[in-house]
């Protein structure tokens, strides 16, 4: 554990630390308050009689109890302004920790089948991300739900053909267990096809063999989680080698109860095996810490140096679905402020 008189120093060095977030799911930025007003506005009853009742709810099991109640908040979502509202708020609470650029899924199957139109969910979301462009830097990734069937999947992945010059990537998550990535080889085969990036969670609450699965089958340009992995040293080798990153939750997993304690995290593990970890929020307002506060978490329990911190930032943008040159140039900003 860091000691208290240097918990503010490097609560600041995190928050100056340029970095991007890879692994945030819009639905799960949802903060109760908002989550009322969206209810109110669409004149949607809700279970919860205030926001800080809703807030006491987040005490979760494992992944399907925590699903259960993030879905129900997915009800309150029904219009432009909606995802437009919700987007622009993480994005703005993102800028503030330090955050240059995101890349932020959003499963549009949901609300599909809530008779939300498509076209409102785009509009609304790239709407609010058009108007934070000057401050922040952001790309949209799709999302399928893994417990659904593969035709659902590739559905969707036309569906928003008038939309592909906007989307950087597609992946897919949902509860793991009975679910393997190799459901949906076909699925990611076409989105290879049509030239997009991948992405897969993998190795959450699933075995390692499922992350496994997922490189060699669905050959993803980067595993989300993959904190399964930490059992394998193969697997950890050829994670290292292929230069596969790991878009890793560690609050997310600790509220989960993937792991029981923060120092039982195989951040640094995997850190020192040479493989592309990265740190992220997941669902931060069901988990209730931003980014800052998992780079936080992780730099006291896990005692990280500066050294890992800054290779963390830099792991942050060789991971990112950025141009080479943009990513050089961020690069260059890390070493600059490290020298400082």
């Amino acid at each position: 554990m860091l000691r208290n008189n240097c918990r503010s120093q490097y609560e600041t060095f995190i928050r100056k630390l340029p970095k991007t977030e890879l692994h945030v799911h819009l639905e799960g930025t949802l903060e109760p308050e908002m989550l009322f007003r969206l209810a109110n506005r669409n004149r949607i009853a809700l279970k919860w009689k205030s926001p800080e009742e809703l807030r006491n709810a987040y005490y979760f099991q494992d992944l399907p109890g925590f699903l259960e109640v993030y879905f129900k908040g997915c009800e309150v979502m029904k219009t432009a302004q909606d995802f437009h509202d919700v987007t622009r708020a993480y994005l703005e609470r993102a800028e503030e920790d330090g955050v240059v650029h995101a890349e932020v899924f959003l499963g549009p199957q949901t609300f599909l089948a809530q008779g939300v139109p498509l076209e409102a969910i785009m509009d609304g979301m790239f709407g609010a991300i058009d108007e934070m462009r000057g401050r922040i830097s952001c790309f949209y990734l799709s999302s399928v739900i893994r417990t659904r069937p593969e035709s659902e999947a590739l559905e969707l992945l036309e569906l928003l053909a008038p939309w592909h010059d906007r989307i950087a990537g597609f992946g897919m998550g949902g509860a793991e267990r009975g679910n393997p990535p190799s459901r949906f080889a076909g699925y990611y085969r076409e989105c290879r096809r049509l030239g997009f990036k991948t992405t897969v969670h993998a190795g959450e609450e699933g075995p390692a063999e499922y992350v496994r699965e997922a490189v060699e089958v669905l050959r993803p340009d980067r595993i989300d989680h993959g904190k399964t992995a930490e059992s394998d040293p193969e697997l950890m080798k050829l994670l290292a080698e292929r230069e596969i990153p790991l878009t890793l939750c560690p609050v997310s997993n600790l509220k989960l109860n993937v792991i029981r304690d923060m120092a039982e995290h195989p951040l640094k593990k995997l850190l020192d095996a040479g493989i592309r970890v990265t740190v992220n929020s997941d669902d931060p307002a069901y988990f209730q810490a931003y980014v800052n506060e998992n780079w936080l978490a992780c730099a006291e329990a896990l005692r990280l140096s500066r050294a890992d911190l800054r290779e963390l930032a830099r792991n942050s943008f060789l991971a990112s679905f950025l141009p080479e040159s943009e990513k050089r140039s961020w690069l260059a900003q890390i070493e600059a402020f490290s020298e400082k």
